[in-house]
Parts: structure tokens; sequence; C-alpha cells
């Protein structure tokens, strides 16, 4: 069976590696030059478990056991491989309630090294944060931003091995040369501009160059781009999935002299509005925002038209909430880089399935919450177009995907294009 790809992500190329291993035929199609340079190569590539979905926490764990035996994952290749430091995750949710003691509980089922921590030991182990609470975040320039709450955070959920990919670029190059050692096609420099579904049942592909491409199956996993590839197929879903334009900055680790990196763990600060980890080994800190409600969302109608330079009110607003919460740090000159995610708009979860249009699939609405599951996700589109094309309806039957590092079983289904809106904190934490 001849599967064509359009994608060339961290997600497009996990599906790739993955259909090979099961003897498909695959070809990879991509508009720019190299593998992963899209909204990838963007990515903070944390990897942590801590969600809200029961489901999302199972393939978020798996993924992290993928990424720690990366190595053997791939099988042997010759180009370096990526560094998966695990300095840990702290959580710092709003309040500690009955919804986080939920997750909590459901991750320690899943034998995740996950605890939660009152104000006072947040302190004695994180003693470089302020304690005091944010919530609601606030822009820089409101009278009452760096005024006192007048009370602390709840406490904090610490997540002891949580990490990070070094070089996001780099894990999709890995996933390229594994794909090609077994025989992957890749065919970059190619914009689809039209897609037929012919009388025969074939899809045919018309690229901006004047190339033709045949599959019988044909797969969406373009990212930001991934609503005018369903537009093209002529393909439309009860869930939105849209481009969604995103900074992160870099600044300057105080713990660091500059020439010594000094450890620092991964935040997830939803009291005050960021997301923060480490770069450059512990010399700097990239920070995020966590889209807290006061900030509007910057919705992008052309991906390939968006400013794509970071501007002075970003930079300045997850600076100042950063340094809320890290004192130490100082504002630099402003360094960072802007891109674009693949947003699913009701809910942040990524749609993995079927279509209504026989052959067509969707790995989409994945950024922000899904490198860190892109080999499982690659895995489990796999399983669902063999159950396809083999003619189960996973619609009704949905998959029970068995994970092969944990050997728990998910029930797939809360990945449908048909499942409704779940219930999630409608943010890149989930």
């Amino acid at each position: 069976m001849r599967i064509t790809i359009i994608g060339a992500g961290v997600v497009g190329c996990s599906i790739a590696l993955a259909l090979r291993r099961l003897g498909m035929d695959v070809t990879v199609v991509d508009k720019l030059g190299a593998v992963g340079h899209g909204s990838t190569s963007a990515s903070c590539a944390i990897v942590r478990r801590y969600y809200s979905e029961p489901g999302m926490i199972a393939l978020a764990n798996e993924g992290a056991h993928v990424w720690a035996d990366w190595e053997n994952f791939l099988g042997p290749i010759d180009d370096d491989k990526i560094v998966f430091p695990r300095p840990g995750m702290l959580f710092i949710p709003p309040e500690i309630d009955a919804e986080v003691r939920a997750i909590v509980a459901e991750m320690h089922r899943l034998n995740i090294k996950v605890s939660i921590l009152d104000v006072e030991e947040v302190r004695e182990r994180f003693s470089y944060l302020d304690t005091s609470s944010n919530f609601p975040p606030l822009p820089p320039d409101h009278e009452a931003f760096f005024e006192s709450r007048g009370r602390e955070i709840e406490g904090a959920v610490f997540e002891e091995d949580a990490g990070y990919v070094v070089s996001p670029g780099l894990a999709t190059q890995n996933l390229r040369d594994a794909g090609e050692r077994d025989g992957v096609h890749f065919q970059l420099n190619r914009e689809v501009q039209r897609i037929d579904k012919r009388d025969d049942g074939k899809f045919e592909l018309r690229t901006e160059d004047g190339a033709s491409i045949e599959s019988e199956v044909l797969v969406n996993a373009a990212g930001p781009h991934s609503s005018i590839i369903n537009r093209l197929a002529g393909v439309k879903l009860a869930l939105t999935t849209r481009p969604l334009r995103q900074e992160v900055h870099t600044l300057r680790n105080p713990l660091s002299n500059g020439s010594t990196a000094s450890p620092l763990l991964i935040v997830g600060d939803m009291d005050s509005g960021v997301y923060w980890r480490p770069e450059g080994g512990g010399r700097d800190i990239i920070v995020g925002s966590t889209e807290p409600d006061c900030d509007a969302l910057d919705w992008v109608d052309d991906p390939d038209d968006y400013d794509d330079e970071i501007s002075e009110p970003y930079w300045r607003r997850q600076s100042m909430r950063l340094m809320q919460r890290f004192p130490e740090v100082k504002l630099g000159p402003a360094r960072g880089l802007s891109a674009l995610y693949d947003v699913t708009v009701e809910d942040w979860y990524p749609i993995v399935d079927r279509t209504d249009l026989p052959g067509y699939y969707l790995c989409i609405g994945t950024s922000g919450s899904s490198f860190k599951t892109s080999p499982v996700l690659g895995q489990l589109l796999a399983e669902v177009i063999g159950a396809c094309e083999s003619g189960r309806d996973v619609d009704q039957n949905p998959i029970q995907m068995k994970l092969r590092y944990t050997g728990y079983t998910v029930d797939t289904s809360f990945l449908s294009r048909n499942r409704g809106v779940i219930q999630s904190s409608g943010t890149v934490i989930g």
C-alpha cells in the first residue's frame, strides 16, 4: 500500500517511520527544504505528563519512555542523536484543588514519579523561586501588576523526571535517518497545491513544481497548514484547527556565572502565566506563555504570511512574569523567536483519526502538546490506518492501543475527530 504524508515535522516523520515498520510504501512531502524546519524547530520540546485527560497522561508517559530509549527506538543511524536532560518539572496551579489531586492520583496509578509539595517545601527545595501568588495574571502595564496579592501559592506539583529534548530539529532528522534507512521516501521543497480523489480511489497530489504524486492513502500532518490541506481535500471537521502565532524568549539564568551552567528545573507556572525551561546547558532560560485570560490570542489567517519577528510588548510581558516568580532574573537584550502553533481551537488536544473521505487520515492540532508524544502518535495513526484499511470502523470500535514501554492500554477515542470538546485548561499546559 502506498501512503503519502503531507508534513515533514516531528509528527509526520514519526508517522512515516511507524508505517514503514508495518511494511507500507511511504512518501513524505513538505514545502520546506529540510525536515523539522517548520513549527517543530521552534518547539520547547518539554517532555512531561501532567495533563487533565487521563489518556493524554498515559500517552505522554509512554512518550517519555521512548525519548529515554531513543537510540534503541530508532535503531542504528549515523547522525548524532538527541540529548534528553531530565531535571524535573514544577507545576504551579492557581490552587491545589480536587482536579489537581485527581491528576496526581492518575499519574501515581501509572507509576509516574510525582508529588504535591506544600509552599514550605517549594521554598525549601527551590529557594530562588518567589512563592507569592500572582493569580490571576495581569499585563505588566496594569496598575496592580507589581502589587502584592496578599497571599502565597497553595503549593505545587513536582514531576521528578520530566525533561526536554535539547534539539527538536535534530530529533526530527534522527527520525528521517531511521526512516530513510528503512525505505521511507522524502520529497522536500514541494508545496502541495491540489489534491484530487480519482475514480479509481487513489489520491493524486499536484505540487507547485508540476510534479504528481499518487497513493492509496493520504495523511495530513501539515502542522499550521493543516486546515489548508483539509480544504484542498474537501474535508470538513466538527473541530477546528487554526495557526496561532507564539513567541518564546531567552534570558540569562542568574544562577549561572555565564561560563558554568547551573542546574535549573522546568516550571509550568499557571499562577503567573508563563512556563520556562533551561537552555544552553542551563546558562539561559527559555520562557513562553500559558495563555492567561488577560492576553489576546494571536490567530493567523495565512500561515505563510505572519510576523516572524519577536515583539517588544510580548517579550516584556513574558520576561516580567518570569521575574515575578524568579526575581533574580534581569531584563537583557530582547532575544527569542516567533513561530506558529497548529491548535485545535476548542480544546488544544490533537486530532488523530480517519475522516469521512475514505483513505484520508489526520494527525493535526498537535502544536504545544504533541512533541513529547509524537513517536507514540505516529504508532497510533499507523494502527488506525491499518485497521481502517482492513475494514474496521474505528468510529464504532475505537483503537485500544497497547503501549509498548509501559504496558498500559489506552482507549484512543479521546483523540477522535468526533469526540466533542475535552474539558481542559485550553492552553499549552492542557
